[in-house]
């Protein structure tokens, strides 16, 4: 990349995001987190689609694109983009709200601003430091080399470069740039390599989950009605918890500010600034970054989407897990148990019932050889009950003639990989809570059960009260409201748009998620261990 394109990455003039494939388009819109965003969604459908070559538009919010399907003679790109444009700027005239940061959608792969800009300045940075150290020319003293890794590892300050430079992501830009220039003009050139390698496994899990997409997208997206999807943002009722190694950052980089200014008046303003700068947390961002990268290569690899490569980020944080358990079947159901009446041959019954009943439409009756399998009416109440206290999510008498000869209990069938989920979220030592709306459902795995069906969102944010929440559901509104979405969709149906990581069917890779959440805490426990020796 010149440097004409690494300054223009720099300071965020960028050309608007547009992946394409024959016969269809996906463009980033800007806004679709104001208050306005039904507003926009329909004005950027309607434009679009009467526009000629367009066969459809829809807007998918959660991914801040809009998908365009296109037929021959096909629409010039720069016209689709001028249309979106226009509908952004007309919306962004009716509110004063500022956006959210951007998303990085899977389609954008490796070439986002942040990568190209940070990999470009490492590389500068590189041959600076290798130039000072070749001349013995260093203009600026050693101690100037972490500058950059202040602003880029204390939360507050980073807050603070995002303000003044116009937004979270154009900062994210700047500062790796600012830290190259600083490490290279200071003969730091230990610290870029470190830096370098840490890019370039963000490289690659960017170019792992852009290839996932790239596969995965035809199918995901069969037709409008799979592309389109609402505006699902929940606001959280309570600020998320501080981050245990922004936490560690802020106190001990406080201390170094305290013991610099202690140490200033004893060995001069420059030794103080070195004991003040060994306090700068590397280690504890540095061991995230790469379990999160090596994670997010190995989901990729399984063709799971990432929709939100930050939440793989955050993984650390969550302490509760919350299944759904609509999620977990598969939308059939199966014979649990039977209850043979007095009299009968309980053999007999077994295989009679499993050959009348189907799975697929369990209420309605079926006869053969003078058997009945059908819904149960007034006798068998008290196996009936039985059976519910079980865990029977239907009961069916089997009669022969008239006479009931047993009564037969029906649940959901839950789907291959279920018990692989209850491992890891074991585990994880998270708090693990079943969301049902049958009162009879029993895991033994689970800590809790909560309310789920429509009372799903309200369930999810009363857990975030007390903590950071996964959510494992194919409820888009959710999977918007939780900390981390896992989203559960068939083959075949609308993905669960919203979810930050889109598994599918894929359950082991589900679990695969979950276990991750321990392990991602023991990382960042051990990397501030690992920060706190090195500082000392």
């Amino acid at each position: 990349m010149d440097l004409a394109g690494l300054l223009k990455d720099a300071i965020g003039l960028r050309r608007r995001q547009v992946w394409a494939r024959p016969g269809r388009l996906h463009i980033e819109v800007h806004g679709l987190d104001t208050p306005h965003a039904l507003r926009l969604i329909k004005s950027v459908e309607q434009q679009l689609e009467n526009l000629d070559g367009v066969l459809w538009a829809r807007v998918n919010a959660p991914a801040q694109r809009v998908v365009v399907a296109v037929d021959s003679p096909r629409p010039r790109r720069a016209d689709l983009i001028r249309i979106v444009e226009r509908a952004e700027h007309h919306a962004a005239a009716h509110t004063e709200e500022e956006p959210c940061e951007e998303l990085h959608h899977p389609c954008e792969g490796p070439r986002t601003r942040q990568a190209v800009s940070a990999l470009a300045a490492d590389a500068f940075g590189l041959g600076l430091s290798m130039m000072t150290r070749l001349t013995s020319w260093v203009p600026l003293p050693t101690e100037m080399a972490a500058i950059g890794s202040l602003f880029q590892h204390h939360p507050k300050l980073r807050v603070l470069a995002g303000k003044v430079s116009g937004g979270q992501d154009r900062a994210d830009s700047v500062l790796p740039l600012v830290s190259a220039l600083g490490q290279g003009l200071a003969a730091g050139g230990e610290g870029i390599l470190l830096d370098g390698a840490e890019r370039i496994a963000q490289w690659r899990e960017a170019r792992a989950h852009r290839e996932a997409w790239n596969k995965a997208e035809p199918a995901l997206i069969a037709g409008p009605e799979h592309a389109a999807g609402e505006p699902v943002l929940q606001a959280r009722p309570v600020a998320l918890p501080q981050d245990p190694v922004d936490r560690y950052a802020e106190r001990a980089m406080g201390a170094g500010a305290v013991a610099a200014a202690a140490a200033v008046p004893f060995f001069g303003a420059r030794r103080g600034f070195a004991l003040g700068l060994a306090s700068t947390p590397k280690a504890p961002a540095a061991a995230r970054e790469g379990f999160a990268t090596y994670l997010g290569r190995i989901l990729a690899k399984r063709g799971v989407i990432v929709m939100d490569r930050g939440v793989l980020r955050r993984l650390g944080q969550i302490d509760t897990v919350v299944l759904d358990e609509r999620a977990l079947r598969t939308g059939q159901t199966e014979l649990t148990d039977v209850v043979p009446l007095a009299g009968s041959d309980p053999r007999e019954i077994a295989e009679v019932a499993f050959v009348l009943f189907d799975p697929k439409a369990p209420d309605e009756e079926r006869e053969a050889d003078g058997w009945r399998l059908g819904p149960l009416n007034g006798a068998g109440k008290r196996a009936a009950d039985q059976l519910r206290k079980r865990g029977a999510d239907e009961v069916l008498g089997l009669r022969k003639g008239q006479k009931l000869r047993a009564v037969v209990g029906v649940s959901a069938q839950h789907a291959h990989g279920v018990q692989a989920i209850a491992a890891a979220a074991r585990r994880a030592g998270a708090r693990v809570a079943l969301a049902t709306d049958n009162g009879n459902s029993r895991f033994s795995f689970v800590d809790d059960v909560v309310s789920g069906g429509s009372d799903l969102v309200e369930s999810v944010r009363s857990a975030q009260e007390n903590g950071v929440v996964l959510v494992l559901s194919g409820d888009r509104k959710a999977l918007g409201a939780a900390d981390c979405g896992l989203g559960v969709f068939r083959t075949g149906s609308p993905p669960a748009w919203g979810a930050h990581v889109l598994v599918g069917q894929d359950f082991e890779a589900a679990a695969l998620v979950i276990d991750a959440v321990g392990v991602a805490s023991r990382v960042d426990s051990d990397g501030v261990k690992l920060a706190a020796g090195g500082s000392g």
